[in-house]
């Protein structure tokens, strides 16, 4: 049996509305949900700028067949504003593969609407406008990140924590010693904007230097949230 594509949906909401949007998403019978915690990296003047209370961030990620990504998205903007600035950002990131089972259990009859139970796939756009810029840092080395990131035009990202595992081999190939503390920078762009991005984020904060950054960027699909002329997360 064929299954519809799935994409991971991504929501980034202030603290303490995170089960909110879990709630949310559970209602309409998406059953992975991983809530992270995260900060955002806004400047105080920023935070002003839009009527913002805090920079501690609920990151929520959920798996979403394509066909159902409009109608989810939709709701998730009713309920938490996201069309106003400052309420959150939501958007997409296309999947390559996923663990077998989990379209299977995501695609049931029973999971799907009726009036989502029918009907062809939506063809994928290929032509992404927007991006999602990832840089793992060691940990300390978020200013000299968003510095560089801000003097592209940056507003703004959100920063998880993570530790790094499995280092010994990496160590031995670079011949330097990396931190297993890391902070993971998200910060979402226009396309367009990228490649400046990215180049001024890696002569600052690359494997080179003490914050020995490496960065990837991964296509952005649906988004609700961002302000154009502007990269934030």
């Amino acid at each position: 049996m064929r299954y519809a594509r799935l994409k991971m949906l991504v929501t980034i909401v202030d603290r303490g509305k995170g089960a909110a949007a879990v709630s949310l998403y559970r209602a309409q019978r998406l059953h992975f949900d991983y809530l992270c915690m995260g900060r955002g990296t806004a400047t105080s003047v920023i935070l002003d700028y839009f009527g913002l209370s805090e920079t501690e961030k609920d990151v929520v990620i959920t798996l979403v067949p394509d066909r159902r990504v409009e109608t989810v998205i939709r709701l998730a903007d009713e309920k938490f504003r996201f069309s106003s600035p400052g309420q959150g950002i939501v958007f997409t990131v296309p999947l390559s593969g996923v663990s077998g089972q989990v379209p299977q259990i995501l695609c049931r009859p029973e999971n799907l609407p009726d009036h989502e139970k029918e009907g062809d796939e939506k063809p994928m756009d290929t032509n992404s406008k927007y991006a999602l810029i990832l840089t793992i840092v060691n940990r300390g080395s978020l200013d000299a990140v968003m510095d560089a990131a801000r003097g592209e035009g940056a507003r703004g990202g959100t920063v998880l924590h993570a530790r790094r595992v499995g280092m010994e081999d990496t160590e031995n190939l670079l011949g330097f010693t990396l931190q297993p503390e890391k902070e993971v920078v998200a910060i979402l762009t226009p396309e367009t904007q990228k490649r400046a991005l990215m180049s001024a984020i890696n002569k600052a904060a690359g494997l080179l230097t003490e914050a020995r950054g490496i960065l990837f960027s991964l296509p952005v699909d649906d988004l609700v949230g961002f302000q154009a002329g502007s990269a934030e997360a």
